[in-house]
C-alpha cells in the first residue's frame, strides 16, 4: 500500500479539506499534484526538483485515463432514456471504483518522484508547501490565491493524520 494513498484517504476524510480540494480544481490544479506537494512537504522533502515532472505525469494521466472515466461516470447520472437505470447505476458504481484505483495509481507514480527530492529542515516545511504551490499555479497559469487557501485549509489538518 501507498503511503501517500494512505496519507491522502486520511487527510481527505478531515473537515474542510474536500471543498479546499474542489477549489484547487475548480482552479485547474490536479489535487493529486496539490496533496503530493503537501505530502512531499510534511515528510521533509522539498518537491521543487520533480515539480515539472510530476505536473507532466499527472496531466497526461489525468487526460488519458481519469478524465475520461469522470466523464463516464458523469454521463452514467442520467442514463439514456434506453438504457436500463439500475444497470447504468451499477454500471456508475464500477466506473467510480475503476477512477479511484486511477487515482491510486497516480499517486504511486507521483510518491516514487519523492525519492529524489532533497531533504528539507521541519521549520520551513509549510512555507515550503505554499511557495511549491504557487510554483504549481505559476506553471499552470492558475491563481495562487487558490494555492495560498488549499495550504491554509490542509496543511495544518495534515497534523490529524
Amino acid at each position: 500500500m501507498s503511503a501517500f494513498w494512505n496519507f491522502s484517504v486520511r487527510l481527505y476524510a478531515q473537515e474542510g479539506v474536500k471543498p479546499a480540494c474542489l477549489a484547487l480544481q475548480a482552479a485547474g490544479m490536479d489535487v493529486n499534484v496539490g496533496l503530493w506537494i503537501i505530502w512531499a512537504c510534511v515528510n521533509g522533502r522539498d518537491p521543487g526538483p520533480a515539480l515539472g515532472q510530476a505536473v507532466e505525469l499527472s496531466a497526461l494521466w489525468s487526460a488519458q485515463v481519469v478524465k475520461p472515466l469522470r466523464g463516464a461516470r458523469d454521463h452514467l447520472k442520467h442514463p439514456l432514456s434506453s438504457v436500463d437505470t439500475n444497470a447504468a447505476l451499477a454500471l456508475r458504481k464500477s466506473v467510480l471504483a475503476a477512477e479511484l484505483e486511477a487515482e491510486k495509481l497516480e499517486q504511486q507514480a507521483l510518491e516514487a518522484l519523492t525519492h529524489a527530492c532533497p531533504e528539507i529542515g521541519a521549520a520551513d516545511r509549510r512555507d515550503l508547501a505554499l511557495k511549491r504551490l504557487q510554483d504549481y499555479a505559476a506553471r499552470l497559469g492558475s491563481s495562487a490565491v487558490s494555492a495560498g487557501a488549499f495550504v491554509e485549509n490542509v496543511f495544518e489538518t495534515t497534523k490529524n493524520v
